[in-house]
């Protein structure tokens, strides 16, 4: 088969967090020479929230194919080391915060003075300019600032509830391998490196679109429904037997209903006049809900999915982590794989999500040691000595895993 996609393509990535760790992870994933630039000083806060920063379940996820080149970007000879590396290098994804990167002459005008066609990933939480562009930003708290937790909810909640999931950054990672390989394309075409701004806020603000538009036509500022749709009834997460187990299904049309009927057997209130259209049921929807649940009631999760699925409904039992990890269709799918860390061990990680037919990808390598790789980089990136290389480590300038 043929090589990997990317293969030949090199990342310097000076992530921290989620969103540019997860970028490099997928560009690793397809192929890229990933390498992360680290320093005992100013370590990926990911690194921080355990006693050991080799054994970080989050950080260990979202840096898995990449190289750690230890540098202390505080040091001029460090600094120096790293524009020789942006010079044998195609992409760079940062996330600090603005102005950090400027500050140490590696901004996107500073890393195309030393190689033009520098393709240029910079990911803030609120983009690089505007009235916010210095605030401090998380991923949670960029969902909130999107709008996208005001529809994240109940009704009867009291306050936005949404989850504590950063899906901004995890949303933000994959535009950004969009924009860097539309970015790789146009520079094959011209010649041209590339600068790009994503706001991982504007990301999050596109989720609710949707909702966005209803207000510019209508006027109408949405409200939150739960698990309800403003076009399809029943449409919810109904308790099934056991032990807070539940099922999620939704019928959208007349021939739905009519299928949805006839698989749980007909009860008389399927009769009922109220919910003979679409618009019956929706104006219904309440009482609709308690008489599907008193028949979900009857069935656990999987026989509810499946009786449904049977009969052409959408239906699909609500899963937790454990019973996701051996779910038959992921399984089938090959959607988890185990990767062998050299601390943390055997661990079980999500796989690539898509298959090629033609291109056989590489396997998910185990995220690095903090400056695992340093030395292998200054000798086969930066053709250094390995005198050379202890000086700079005697100096600070270097640093190298512990381990």
């Amino acid at each position: 088969m043929p090589n990997a996609p990317l293969e030949g393509i090199r990342v310097i990535s000076f992530g921290t967090g989620a969103v540019i760790p997860d970028f490099g992870k997928i560009l690793g994933e397809l192929g890229a020479d990933v390498i992360k630039i680290e320093s005992r000083e100013n370590m990926d806060f990911m690194r921080t929230i355990g006693a050991d920063p080799d054994n970080i379940g989050g950080f260990n996820e979202s840096n898995r194919n990449k190289r750690s080149f230890g540098v202390n970007l505080r040091k001029d000879k460090g600094r120096a080391l790293l524009k020789s590396l942006i010079k044998i290098t195609d992409i760079i994804g940062e996330n600090f915060r603005g102005g950090v990167m400027k500050s140490h002459g590696l901004d996107y005008e500073g890393a195309r003075q030393v190689k033009p066609d520098i393709i240029y990933v910079s990911s803030q939480g609120f983009g690089s300019g505007g009235p916010f562009s210095d605030y401090q930003a998380y991923g949670p708290m960029l969902s909130a600032a999107s709008g996208l937790l005001s529809l994240w909810a109940h009704p009867t909640d009291p306050y936005p509830v949404g989850a504590n999931v950063p899906l901004p950054d995890h949303m933000a990672s994959k535009q950004a391998v969009v924009a860097a390989l539309a970015a790789l394309d146009y520079r094959r075409r011209t010649g041209k490196g590339q600068f790009i701004d994503m706001s991982q806020v504007e990301v999050a603000a596109g989720l609710i679109g949707e909702a966005c538009l209803d207000y510019t036509i209508n006027r109408r500022v949405q409200k939150p429904v739960g698990n309800r749709s403003p076009y399809a009834a029943p449409h919810n997460c109904y308790r099934c037997k056991g032990n807070d187990q539940w099922c999620s299904l939704s019928v959208s049309t007349n021939d739905e209903w009519e299928r949805f009927c006839k698989a749980i057997g007909n009860p008389p209130w399927t009769k009922d006049p109220r919910f003979t259209d679409v618009l019956g049921r929706l104006s219904n929807v309440d009482e609709l809900d308690k008489l599907v649940e008193e028949w979900t009631l009857q069935h656990e999760p999987l026989e509810v999915m499946n009786i449904l699925q049977s009969a052409g409904v959408a239906a699909g039992a609500c899963l937790r982590p454990a019973e996701t990890l051996s779910d038959p269709q992921l399984q089938w799918l090959n959607a988890f794989v185990e990767v062998d860390h050299p601390v943390a061990g055997k661990r079980i990680y999500p796989n690539i999500p898509f298959k090629m037919s033609d291109v056989k990808l590489p396997p998910s390598k185990a995220a690095p040691l903090l400056g695992q790789h340093t030395a292998e980089i200054c000798r086969e990136l930066l053709k250094m000595s390995d005198s050379d290389i202890n000086q700079l480590k005697e100096e600070g300038v270097l640093d190298f895993s512990s381990r």
